[in-house]
């Protein structure tokens, strides 16, 4: 599914995969992607198999790393995970933050 999202995006040269962002002594967060454009940071994210408390979690520390001013801009999520259902769960998770989430379909 991230190959799919690479591919989507124009292959980004700055697209790096496993990318850990952190503050020490405060957060930490794996990205399963990262890539920038104009300055902005786009945090890939795939959910297939994961529970939704791993993708909350997630969720809080990319807003924790957010509010300790580790971006210049608010970064983008970008997430894409396999059901409508989840699709919800995931905007629901993630307002106030500029965020787009794709079907794994969309891109068939």
């Amino acid at each position: 599914m991230r190959n799919n999202l690479f591919i989507e995006k124009g292959c980004p040269s700055s697209w790096q995969n496993e990318v850990k962002l952190s503050v020490p002594g405060e957060v930490s967060v794996i990205a399963d992607a990262i890539y920038t454009m104009a300055g902005t940071y786009h945090i890939i994210e795939v959910d297939r198999l994961q529970k939704m408390s791993v993708n909350r979690q997630k969720v809080i520390k990319y807003r924790k790393l957010t509010e300790l001013g580790v971006f210049e801009k608010a970064p983008k999520f970008i997430w894409i995970t396999t059901t409508p259902y989840r699709q919800k769960q995931l905007a629901k998770l993630s307002e106030g933050l500029n965020v787009r989430i794709y079907l794994a379909n969309d891109f068939k």
